[in-house]
C-alpha cells in the first residue's frame, strides 16, 4: 500500500508540474503575441514624434516635451523588445551575431542616454573607460540588452549617490578578459537574494515598491551565457552592487554569425549587414548628428571628424557610401575622395560631398576627383534621403545589368561603366578565376592576398561592382565557361563538367538551370540540332 501510495504521490507530481510547464508556455505565448502586435502603434507613435523632433520650426518648448514622450516611448519599445529576446532565448531561437567594433563607444552612449534621461539631481550617471582600444568581437543588441537591464535595475534601487558603468581590461590564466561593471551605491541585496537573483521570476523581499516581473536578469544572464561569457554580482545592503560581465578578448565565436567581420572564414551568407554602411565625415558634431539621425534607421552609421579620419575609417570599414564635408581640418573633403577613388580598396565607392560654396569652379574640382553628387548647405534631410536612395538604387542597377550579362573574356562583355581603376579589378579577377577554373576548390583567401586586401573587403568590392557574392561571382563564371564549351567544342557532359572544376552532376544541372534555363543535356542537344539545321 505504501508503495501504490508513493507511486501515485509522484505520478501526480510529474502531472501537476507538466500542466504548470504548459501553462507558463501558453502564458508566454500569449504573451509574446501582444508583444508582436504593441510593435505596430508604436512605431506609428515614434516615427512621427522623431519627424517633429527634427522640425526646425517647432518651438524649443515644445521639442523638450516631444522629446520626454519620445523617451518614454523608447523605452516602452525597449521593454516589448525584451519580452521578445527572453522568448527568443526560452525557445534557442536567439543567434549569436557578432561584429568587431569598438565596445567603449557603445558603453559610453549606453551610458549617456540614461544620464540625459536622469531626473534625479541626487543621483550621477556615468561612465568610466580605462586605456583607449577596445575593439573586439562582441554583439551589439546583447550587450545594449544587458547594460539597459543593469542601469535600469540600478537606478529603481539606488534614490541618491553614483551609478558608474566601468570598463577595463584583465589578463588570467595567460587570457585576455574585457569586464563590463555596473556599480551603484544604492540598496544594496542581502546574502539570501544574491544566489536567487538571476532565477527567472525572483524578486527581492521587501522590495515590493519595486516594479518589474523578475525576467530582466533572468534574461541577461541567458544572453551573456549564449556571448560565452560570464556574470557575476557582489552586494552589500545599504552600501550598493556592483555587477560585472566578462568577455574574452581576442577571440573568434566558431558558432556566431559574422556582420561585417574581417577574419578568415567564408563571408558568402546571410551575416552580412544588409542596410550597409554609411561613412559620415564632418567636423561640425551638430551636421554630423544631424546626419546620422537621418540615416540611423537605414544604414550602420560610422563617424569620423576630419579627412584624415575618414580615410582611416573608409580602409577599415569598406562603406557603401560616403557623405563628407569639403572644409575640414587635416585633410579636406577633395583631397579624401582624390585618395579614396584611386585605391583599389576604395574606388567603387560612392562619394557625396557637402558644400557651402555652388560654383562651377568649385563643383568641378570635385568631379575632377572622382565624386558622385554634390548636396549644398543648407539642405534638409528628405533632399539627402532621396538623394542618396538616387545614387545607391542607379548602382544597383548598374550592378545588376553586369551581374546578367558577366561572362569569361573570350565573350563579348560589355564594358563595365564606372571608373577605369573599377573595370580593371573585374578583369583581373575574371582572369585569375579563368586561370583556375578547373580547380574545385578556388581559395578565396589566396585570392584576396592576390588583390592585396582582406577577405571583407574583397566580398565588398565585388558584391557592389556585380550584385554577387565572391562565391557566386567564381560559380558565374564557371557556369558561362561551361556554357562556351558546350556551345564551342566536342568535350562531352561530364568532361566539361570536370573542366569547370565542378565534381557533383547534379550541382551541375541545378547550376546551369539556373543560369540558361536548361540541363547541360537539354542546351547540348538543342544548340546541336540549330548547328544541323543551319
Amino acid at each position: 500500500m505504501n508503495k501504490i501510495k508513493l507511486r501515485n504521490e509522484l505520478y501526480l507530481a510529474k502531472q501537476k508540474h507538466l500542466q504548470e510547464e504548459e501553462l507558463n508556455e501558453e502564458r508566454l505565448y500569449f504573451y509574446t503575441n501582444i508583444t508582436h502586435e504593441l510593435r505596430t502603434p508604436l512605431t506609428l507613435i515614434l516615427g512621427p514624434l522623431e519627424d517633429l523632433l527634427r522640425d526646425n520650426e517647432l518651438m524649443d518648448k515644445f521639442k523638450q516635451k516631444i522629446s520626454t514622450i519620445h523617451n518614454s516611448g523608447e523605452r516602452l519599445l525597449n521593454l516589448v523588445n525584451q519580452l521578445l529576446e527572453f522568448r527568443k532565448t526560452e525557445t534557442f531561437n536567439r543567434k549569436l551575431s557578432v561584429q568587431k567594433a569598438d565596445l567603449s563607444l557603445l558603453i559610453s552612449e549606453t551610458t549617456l542616454k540614461f544620464a540625459e534621461l536622469n531626473r534625479n539631481n541626487e543621483l550621477t550617471i556615468k561612465s568610466e573607460i580605462k586605456e583607449n582600444n577596445y575593439d573586439l568581437y562582441f554583439d551589439p543588441e546583447i550587450i545594449t540588452i544587458t547594460l539597459d537591464n543593469l542601469i535600469s535595475n540600478a537606478i529603481k534601487h539606488t534614490s541618491k549617490g553614483t551609478i558608474t558603468v566601468k570598463l577595463e581590461k584583465t589578463r588570467e590564466a595567460d587570457k585576455d578578459y574585457v569586464l563590463i561593471k555596473v556599480m551603484d551605491t544604492g540598496d544594496g541585496i542581502d546574502s539570501e537574494s544574491l544566489s536567487h537573483i538571476f532565477d527567472r521570476y525572483y524578486k527581492v523581499k521587501d522590495k515590493e515598491h519595486i516594479t518589474g516581473f523578475g525576467i530582466g536578469l533572468s534574461l541577461v544572464k541567458s544572453l551573456i551565457n549564449l556571448h560565452e561569457g560570464e556574470i557575476y554580482v557582489e552586494s552589500t545592503p545599504n552600501k550598493g552592487s556592483e555587477f560585472c560581465i566578462k568577455l574574452k578578448d581576442n577571440y573568434n565565436y566558431s558558432n556566431a554569425l559574422y556582420k561585417n567581420a574581417d577574419i578568415n572564414r567564408d563571408l558568402d551568407n546571410e551575416g552580412v549587414n544588409v542596410n550597409g554602411i554609411m561613412l559620415i565625415v564632418e567636423d561640425n558634431t551638430e551636421i554630423q548628428q544631424y546626419i546620422k539621425d537621418t540615416f540611423k534607421s537605414n544604414f550602420e552609421i560610422v563617424l569620423a571628424n576630419n579627412g584624415q579620419e575618414g580615410k582611416q575609417k573608409a580602409f577599415e570599414v569598406i562603406p557603401d557610401i560616403i557623405i563628407s564635408d569639403i572644409m575640414m581640418p587635416v585633410m579636406d573633403g577633395i583631397e579624401l575622395c582624390k585618395i579614396l577613388k584611386n585605391d583599389i580598396r576604395t574606388s567603387h565607392i560612392p562619394i557625396v560631398l557637402l558644400t557651402a560654396k555652388d560654383t562651377i569652379e568649385d563643383k568641378a574640382e570635385g568631379y575632377q576627383s572622382g565624386v558622385d553628387s554634390y548636396i549644398t548647405k543648407p539642405f534638409s534631410g528628405n533632399l539627402i534621403k532621396s538623394r542618396i536612395i538616387n545614387i545607391l538604387e542607379s548602382r544597383k542597377k548598374l550592378a545588376s545589368f553586369y551581374k546578367g550579362n558577366i561572362s569569361t573574356k573570350e565573350s563579348n562583355t560589355p564594358s563595365y561603366p564606372f571608373g577605369d581603376i573599377d573595370n580593371e579589378f573585374i578583369t583581373k579577377i575574371t582572369e585569375y578565376v579563368e586561370e583556375r577554373i578547373s580547380d574545385d576548390n578556388i581559395n578565396v583567401v589566396h585570392m584576396a592576398e592576390a588583390f592585396h586586401m582582406s577577405q571583407s573587403t574583397l566580398y565588398r568590392k565585388v558584391k557592389s561592382l556585380v550584385g554577387l557574392t565572391t562565391t557566386e561571382f567564381i560559380r558565374t563564371l564557371r557556369i558561362h565557361k561551361a556554357q562556351q564549351l558546350l556551345l564551342n567544342s566536342d568535350y562531352n557532359i561530364s568532361e566539361v563538367m570536370y573542366m569547370v572544376g565542378i565534381s557533383s552532376p547534379t550541382y551541375f544541372r541545378k547550376r546551369f538551370k539556373e543560369v540558361y534555363g536548361l540541363t547541360p543535356t537539354e542546351y547540348k542537344k538543342r544548340n546541336s540540332k540549330n548547328h544541323l539545321s543551319n
